[in-house]
C-alpha cells in the first residue's frame, strides 16, 4: 500500500543558476492552469483506484509550488483533502520560496491542511543570493518565516554550503541567521554543479572557480556542530530537526516505503501489483514489461510538460526493475544515510538473500566508514562525508550479484 504522496510543480518565476531539476521559468497563466487541471486528474484517478487509502504524508516540491498563487494552490489542496483522508496523513509539506510566500497565503493553505512550510532560503547573505540566481534577499526570508509563525504549521529551512562566493564568515552567520528563526528543521547541502547550467558554464570558462569538495566537508562539519548545539539531532546526512520533526515524508523514502510521485519529472516506488494498478488506472503510461522476479518497480515520469497537459495526466516515463537482492541492496544503502543506520538483525536478513553484503560491511568498517553500536552498524562523520564511496560499496554487491 502506498505511504507517501508527492506532487510535482514544474514552475518558477526564474531559474536559479544551479538549479538541473525539472522545471522552467513560466510567466503563463494559461499554461499553469492546463498543468494543474492535468495534475487534478491524476489525484483523482489514483483516488478512484483506492490509490491513496493508506497515504501517511504528502509532499508538494518544484519547482516552486507557492509560484502557483492562491486560487490554483486552493484547488489543488482541497482536491486532495476530498480525495485522501488528512486526519489519517501525519504530515503535509508545501515547498515553498520566500519571494512568493504571503501571510494570506499561510492562512489558507493552513485552513486545508498543510502543517508544514519548506522554505528554500539557501543563503542569508544577499550577495550569495544574487550569485546564486535568486530572486530573493534575506528580508524576504524572514518576512516569509513570520508569515508561518501566524498559523501553527512547521517550519523547514535549506541552506546551501561550499559555494565559490561563500565564506567561512559567511557562513557562520547564515547558519546563525537561520537558527534566530527557530525553524524545526535545517536541511544543509553541499553545491552540486550540474551540467548544462549556468552555474556551469562559468565554472567551465573560468570565470569562477570550482566548488573546493574538502571546505565544502568543513562547512558540513561546522553546520553539525553549530545546529547541534542548538538542540537539533541530526538524523541523516544532511538533515536536522528538534525532536518529533523529522521529515516523515523524507524517511519513507529513505526506508524503503512506497511512494507514488505525480507530475513531470515525479518518481515513484512500489512494488509490482501497485504498478498494474498504476497503469490500469492511467497513471502512468509506459510499454516497458516487467520481469517476472520484479521484487520493486520505479517510475520515472519525463519532463515534457506539453506531453503531460496534452495527455491530461496520464504520465509517459521510464521504468526501472528491482530484484528481491536489488531491493534488499537499497535498502541497506538508504539505511546508512540515517544516523540510526541499519539494525544488525536486519542486516543478518539481508545477508540471507545477499551473502556480498557480509565482506562489503566488514570492509566499510575496517576504512572507517562505518561503526557497530548498539546493535546497529551506522554511520561514521567521514562515512556521511565520502557517501558516494560509501554507498558504492554497497549497490556493488547488488551489481555483482545480478552479473
Amino acid at each position: 500500500m502506498l505511504e507517501a504522496l508527492y506532487l510535482h510543480i514544474p514552475f518558477c518565476a526564474s531559474r536559479c543558476a544551479y538549479c538541473d531539476f525539472v522545471t522552467q521559468e513560466c510567466h503563463d497563466d494559461e499554461l499553469m492552469g492546463a498543468y494543474v487541471d492535468a495534475l487534478c486528474l491524476s489525484i483523482r484517478r489514483a483516488s478512484k483506484a483506492g490509490l491513496l487509502g493508506g497515504i501517511k504524508t504528502i509532499y508538494i516540491g518544484g519547482g516552486t509550488p507557492s509560484y502557483l498563487g492562491p486560487r490554483r494552490l486552493s484547488t489543488l489542496i482541497y482536491l486532495l483533502s476530498v480525495s485522501i483522508d488528512l486526519e489519517q496523513v501525519d504530515e503535509f509539506t508545501l515547498e515553498c520560496n520566500p519571494d512568493s510566500l504571503t501571510e494570506r497565503m499561510v492562512k489558507d493553505l493552513y485552513a486545508l491542511g498543510v502543517d508544514r512550510i519548506s522554505l528554500g532560503a539557501q543563503s542569508f547573505n544577499d550577495e550569495e543570493l544574487a550569485q546564486l540566481g535568486r530572486i530573493h534577499d534575506a528580508t524576504a526570508i524572514r518576512r516569509a518565516a513570520e508569515a508561518v509563525r501566524t498559523r501553527d504549521m512547521a517550519l523547514s529551512l535549506d541552506l546551501i554550503c561550499g559555494t565559490p562566493f561563500q565564506s567561512e564568515e559567511s557562513w557562520e552567520e547564515s547558519l546563525a541567521a537561520a537558527l534566530e528563526l527557530s525553524p524545526e528543521h535545517i536541511s544543509i547541502y553541499p553545491l552540486t554543479v550540474e551540467d548544462g547550467t549556468p552555474l556551469a558554464a562559468r565554472i567551465e570558462t573560468g570565470s569562477l572557480a570550482a566548488p573546493d569538495e574538502d571546505v565544502q566537508a568543513d562547512m558540513m562539519e561546522r553546520a553539525a556542530e553549530v545546529i547541534g548545539q542548538a538542540g537539533m539531532t541530526r538524523y541523516e546526512v544532511a538533515s536536522y530537526a528538534l525532536p518529533g520533526h523529522e521529515s516523515r515524508h523524507n524517511e519513507a523514502y529513505w526506508s524503503g516505503m512506497p511512494y507514488l510521485g505525480l507530475g513531470c519529472g515525479a518518481a515513484s516506488m512500489m512494488d509490482p501489483e501497485t504498478f498494474a494498478a498504476c497503469r490500469q488506472a492511467r497513471i502512468f503510461d509506459a510499454a516497458d514489461p516487467i520481469a517476472s522476479d520484479a521484487a520493486r518497480i520505479r517510475f520515472q515520469a519525463r519532463d515534457d510538460i506539453d506531453s503531460y497537459v496534452a495527455a491530461q495526466g496520464c504520465m509517459a516515463g521510464e521504468v526501472e526493475t528491482l530484484s528481491l537482492q536489488e531491493a534488499v541492496c537499497e535498502d541497506v544503502m538508504l539505511g546508512f544515510r540515517k544516523t540510526e543506520g541499519v539494525a544488525m538483525s536486519d542486516l543478518a536478513d539481508a545477508i540471507e538473500i545477499l551473502p556480498g553484503l557480509q565482506e562489503a560491511c566488514e570492509r566499510l568498517q575496517a576504512r572507517g566508514l562505518i561503526e557497530e553500536r548498539d546493535g546497529r552498524l551506522v554511520p561514521t562523520t567521514r562515512g556521511w562525508l565520502c557517501g558516494n564511496e560509501l554507498y558504492g560499496e554497497v549497490w556493488d554487491v547488488a551489481v555483482q550479484a545480478k552479473n
